[in-house]
Formats: C-alpha cells, structure tokens, sequence
C-alpha cells in the first residue's frame, strides 16, 4: 500500500510539473516578461501538494529550465533566463508554492485558499522578482516595483483566486478519488 501512496504522488507532483510547464507556452506579450499563466499554476500545486512534494517538484522545475529545456515563459530555458531580469519570478515559485502548501490549512476553503494564494503567495513573488529588477538593473526599489511588479498586481489576484477555486474542486475529487 505504501508503494502504492508513493507512485501516487509522484504521479501527482509529475503532473503538476507538466502543467506548469503547459503554462508557462501561454504567454500574452506585455513588456518586461509578458503575461502568463505560470503563477495560476504556482498556486494550484501549493493547495494541491504538500509542502515536500511541492518543494520536489518545483525543484525539479528549475532544474529543468536551469539545463536548457524550454520550461519557462514562452518556451525559453538556460541559466541566462533562470538567473536573467526575470529569473526572480521562478526562484520565487519554490518558496511560494511550499509556503502555501504550509499555510493551507486542512479544510477545502476557498476563503482561506485565496487568502494564502493573495496574502502570501504573490507578496513573494513580487517581492523576489522586484529584488532580481534591482540586482540586474540597478533599479531602485520603487522603480522595480512599478514596472515589474504592479502592472501585474491585478491579473495575479484574478489568478489566484482561480487558483483557489480550482484548487478546492481538484482536492475534493481527489479525497473521493483516494
């Protein structure tokens, strides 16, 4: 039966991987990284995954991009990318999606899921891709802040709660599933 959980779960975080990976091809252009659909993504395997199996699978994420595959928005991979103007974003998935899966709590909440995915998970999010604007820029905080961060304030709230509301649906299923 433990075999069974553990092939479950990798079968589980391997999809999420993928799905991610999906995502991060949807990209509607807007200046400087584009819009996608990544973080609806991020925030659904925090309320999906526990915390370890998030942090192996965004690992594994990165991992990938890092070697070159054509995981990260719009289909581009490579250190350059990964530690690149944008790179703040993907380093900020790992922690935000374990964070949310901590923070999630028990119970199938959409309350409480979209108030993780709003308050926690796009706080770090910005926050780390203001601090890589600064770092290759030499943006100020401010600075950093309105041209990477706010233009997407309001399409990262849209998307987690989509998230939330996905992420109830699918936790659901899979408690019958199980």
């Amino acid at each position: 039966m433990r075999d069974k959980q553990g092939v479950y779960s990798a079968a589980k975080a391997a999809i999420c991987i993928s799905l991610l990976v999906a995502s991060a091809y949807i990209v509607i252009p807007m200046p400087p990284s584009g819009f996608s659909f990544m973080t609806v993504m991020v925030s659904l395997m925090g309320l999906i995954l526990t915390p370890l199996q998030s942090a192996l699978a965004l690992t594994t994420y990165l991992l990938m991009g890092l070697i070159g595959l054509p995981v990260f928005s719009g289909g581009t991979g490579g250190a350059g990318k990964l530690f690149g103007v944008t790179g703040g974003y993907y380093f900020s998935f790992l922690v935000a999606t374990v964070l949310i899966s901590l923070l999630k709590g028990k119970d199938f909440s959409f309350k409480r899921y979209t108030a993780v995915t709003v308050f926690v998970g796009i706080p770090i999010e910005h926050l780390c891709a203001v601090l890589m604007m600064c770092l290759h820029n030499g943006f100020d905080i401010k600075g950093a802040f309105v041209s990477i961060s706010l233009p997407f304030i309001v399409g990262d709230i849209v998307k987690a709660v989509a998230a939330s509301f996905i992420g109830v649906t699918v936790n659901k299923r899979i408690i019958n599933y199980e």
